[in-house]
């Protein structure tokens, strides 16, 4: 740009320069005959931002000239400057002002702070004390005169008013609103202050229906003065107040400043007019305390009355207000807390989680863990999650209160970590046996609590024999195969649970423990583990304990034993266990079994065994008579056996499954599978018969079942014309599973060669 014969440069990128005739030029009168030119080159592509510049005839260098608008800083804390023109009859002030986005009077997208006004008689810019609010929004204000309201203001139930910002340098105006009235914000500057504010958060839900304000402290300063007038500013309204008298000759007194009606902000400004000066040189205006009251504010009313509201339709409003009401609201929310319904107990919980003390809150927040709807307990968990602080708190709970233990332990335990360990042991140990739903809880978190705890931790829980013998077994049950890292507690804790006559369930439930000493290589407990499972007399504990003997080949000879156990239930334990490794002695136990035995489940299991055993001919005729057996399930468990071992010696015998049709489905379908896994070649075009019937229409439900276990079959055998068999099934009439089943078919490598 060209002024005065000297080139100034715009300071925008060539990208964000606008055509000519979005370039604003504009002379203005400031008085003393003068005038400047006032540019304005607005960014195309950044909102709000733009180079101006102020320039004079005669003058060679610019005024002022600069990028305006927030150009600087991150969204929320960008600063920067700005240029105000503020007409004032035939003239105008010129303006120019750093502005912040996080500083501004409620409602305006910016605010100038510490304005620099251009002076006609030099031509520079200097200080100035400026009104920030517009002509037409001086002229707009609603007016209000305040009244006297006493010699102190009215007590709020809660601080509705926050400042968090002054125009005031090195002041946030919080002198305005801490409650104090002996501390007073001033406005610092030459003359009476015009245009200095604060601005204030308020809660946005709470209508404030009424303010006061106290002008002087109890102990004013000479030099102070009080407003005649001021502005309260919101995003919608502005009002003006008017004080009927000079309030600094009124040390202590309150202002009451009736709203015409109640207002809806997150915002509220103070901002300063004129005010009574005493003839003082240089007064410095200010006002001690500001007080917002909602329309719960009046005479007699406590925040237990509040509390109250929080199951009406008031709810949110009596929220809000007790958020801002200190450590008294907490005590009032728990007071009437067991009143409420479920949406108002959950407004108490965003009362306690609003709380600056967690530690204060827990005992509250646990209340809300423990509730059976509504968002209560999500919100306590969320709140108390982030409060280590919380943990002796709700150990207290923990041990204390038997009716919340089980909804606050895993709170407990997500932010005490290995120090839950102790409290939650206490816990079982305080719970009845007949309360298995919370033991169970406190397992769980107990062995979350392990988690984080060193090496060898359950040892001193266990060796603690304070906490009676269920309470140790519980632990121990809890620790899983973390036992093992103990083994001496856990075997003399073991040894004093199982002392005397213990009763069915606690025999039962030793074994857990003793299982994991046992895999761990513990002698002791493989040994006791040995003898309940020869010698207890109730078939529940030697079932447990044949499963525990899995995998234990000094219990090997025990199991072979137990699978001739009377109780049907014990076999098949025992045999279960046998089938993770079969030695020729298991082998003949179970074909023992799968010939005389009468239960199909103990047969079953039977089978299982065989199908785990070394290739024998004895096996494989053991398996044909099982493809015989009246029971489906057998037939069923033998056919998997058979593909198990892939026996091809058995193909027609299980192709007489597969054609017989007066078998089951599930068999016959077992069959077609197996027929693969045997690699029986001359199956081949009867498998793709059956395939190809896979999701035709009409076709019924048992049919699929086979048709599908057929595909399988020629999976596994994958003949070389595979595709052309499953040419109908990969065809893009087929439906969409029939042609995912058919490429998976097609793409698994068989098991022929």
């Amino acid at each position: 740009m060209v002024a005065n014969g000297a080139r100034t440069t715009v300071a925008l990128d060539r990208s964000e320069l606008p055509d000519g005739k979005d370039v604003r030029v504009e002379s203005i009168a400031i008085g003393s005959g003068k005038h400047v030119v006032h540019v304005v080159v607005p960014s195309t592509q950044r909102e709000g931002i733009a180079w101006e510049a102020v320039v004079a005839a005669g003058y060679l260098e610019p005024i002022f000239a600069g990028v305006t608008g927030f150009a600087a800083g991150d969204p929320g804390e960008r600063t920067g400057k700005a240029v105000r023109i503020v007409p004032h009859g035939e003239r105008s002030f010129v303006l120019v002002g750093e502005i912040r986005e996080d500083l501004r009077i409620c409602g305006q997208a910016w605010t100038q702070l510490e304005p620099l006004a251009l002076y006609p008689a030099s031509m520079e810019l200097r200080p100035a004390t400026a009104q920030r609010l517009s002509q037409e929004q001086q002229q707009g204000a609603q007016q209000i005169v305040a009244t006297d309201a006493g010699a102190v203001p009215a007590p709020s139930l809660a601080r509705l008013l926050v400042a968090r910002g002054s125009s005031v340098p090195g002041s946030r105006g919080l002198e305005l609103t801490d409650g104090d009235p002996r501390t007073v914000w001033s406005e610092r500057r030459p003359g009476m202050g015009q245009g200095e504010f604060v601005t204030m958060a308020a809660p946005q839900d709470v209508p404030i229906t009424r303010m006061q304000v106290v002008i002087a402290p109890p102990d004013p300063d000479a030099n102070g003065a009080a407003p005649r007038t001021f502005y309260l500013v919101t995003s919608a309204d502005t009002y003006e107040v008017t004080l009927p008298g000079d309030g600094w000759l009124k040390p202590g007194e309150a202002y009451e400043i009736a709203l015409p009606r109640p207002a809806h902000a997150s915002c509220v400004s103070v901002v300063l007019n004129d005010a009574y000066t005493r003839n003082l040189p240089h007064p410095d205006v200010g006002i001690a305390e500001l007080v917002a009251y909602s329309e719960f504010d009046g005479p007699g009313v406590t925040l237990d009355d509040v509390a109250k509201k929080l199951s009406s339709d008031r709810g949110l409003i009596a929220a809000q207000v007790l958020e801002r009401a200190g450590p008294p609201a907490l005590e009032a929310a728990a007071r009437v807390y067991s009143g409420l319904d479920a949406r108002g107990r959950a407004f108490a919980i965003d009362v306690a989680a609003s709380h600056e003390g967690c530690v204060d809150a827990a005992p509250l927040l646990a209340r809300g863990l423990c509730e059976k709807e509504g968002e209560a307990p999500r919100k306590a968990r969320e709140k108390l999650e982030r409060c280590r602080g919380a943990a002796p708190a709700l150990a207290s709970i923990l041990r204390d209160d038997p009716a919340a233990r089980a909804c606050v332990a895993p709170t407990f335990t997500a932010i005490a970590g290995a120090d839950a360990l102790g409290p939650l042991a206490d816990a079982l140990a305080a719970t009845p046996e007949s309360d298995d739903d919370v033991r169970r809880v406190l397992r769980r978190s107990l062995a979350q609590a392990l988690d984080s705890a060193p090496a060898g931790s359950i040892g001193a829980l266990v060796d603690d024999t304070r906490r009676g013998a269920g309470a140790r077994l519980e632990i121990l049950r809890a620790a899983g195969k973390r036992v093992v890292e103990s083994p001496t507690s856990g075997d003399r804790a073991l040894a004093d649970i199982l002392a005397g006559t213990p009763t069915l369930r606690v025999r039962y439930l030793a074994l857990g423990p003793l299982g994991e000493l046992a895999h761990g290589g513990d002698g002791a407990a493989a040994r006791r583990i040995g003898d309940v499972l020869s010698r207890d007399p109730e078939w529940p504990v030697r079932a447990r304990a044949a499963e525990q003997a899995s995998g234990l080949p000094a219990l090997q000879v025990a199991l072979l034993g137990a699978a001739r156990d009377p109780e049907p239930r014990v076999r098949e334990a025992a045999l279960q266990s046998l089938a993770e490794s079969p030695d020729p002695a298991a082998v003949q136990v179970a074909s023992s079994a799968l010939a005389a035995d009468g239960w199909s489940f103990v047969k079953a299991q039977a089978v299982s065994v065989l199908a785990h055993a070394a290739p024998s001919a004895d096996i494989d005729r053991s398996l044909r008579d099982a493809l015989r057996d009246s029971s489906v399930r057998v037939r069923a468990v033998a056919l998997h056996a058979v593909a198990l071992r892939h026996t091809r010696d058995l193909h027609e015998a299980v192709r007489e499954r597969l054609d017989d049709p007066d078998e089951e489905p599930e068999v016959r379908a077992a069959a077609a599978a197996a027929l693969g896994a045997v690699c029986d070649g001359s199956s081949v075009d009867r498998l793709t018969e059956l395939a190809s019937t896979l999701g035709v229409p009409g076709t019924a439900e048992d049919d699929q079942q086979i048709a599908l276990g057929a595909l399988v079959g020629l999976a596994a055998i994958h003949p070389a014309d595979l595709r052309g068999r499953l040419s109908r099934l990969l065809g893009t009439s087929s439906p969409p599973y029939v042609r995912a089943a058919a490429a998976k078919a097609l793409a698994a490598p068989g098991v022929c060669h």
